[in-house]
């Protein structure tokens, strides 16, 4: 059965569990792992939390989510990296979007939640 986005502070409880999940699922990375640099896709990409007032914050962070993350499956291994320029930068992304204002609209705590949640499952893997 599909997750159904239910009321919006049962969104945000879901997302506040997986994000969660994230920091504890990066925090025991192994040190075998490369870090992340200052010129790629996460310091490219996931440091500026800016977003369009117009489009709103998930039409931001999705942008950004899929320019990264939009890939075969075979090719996301290489994102698996530690560091301030790693995944940390993902977490502390979503941590932002998941409380900016508007960020509820259009059921956007639930869409981001599935981002995070499809990370982890691949994370888990």
């Amino acid at each position: 059965m599909p997750d159904l986005p239910g009321s919006i502070e049962d969104q945000a409880e879901r997302l506040k569990i997986l994000i969660q999940r994230l920091t504890d699922l990066i925090k025991r990375l192994p040190t075998m792992r490369p870090c992340g640099s200052k010129d790629g896709p996460f310091a490219k990409y996931f440091s500026d939390y800016t977003y369009d007032e117009t489009e709103g914050p998930y039409y931001t962070f999705n942008r950004t989510w899929e320019r990264v993350f939009q890939s075969a499956d075979s090719g996301k291994e290489h994102l698996v990296v530690r560091g301030k320029y790693g995944l940390e930068l993902v977490q502390a992304y979503v941590t932002h979007f998941s409380k900016a204002p508007g960020i509820e609209a259009n059921d956007g705590l639930h869409l981001v939640a599935q981002r995070v949640k499809g990370l982890v499952t691949f994370l888990e893997s």
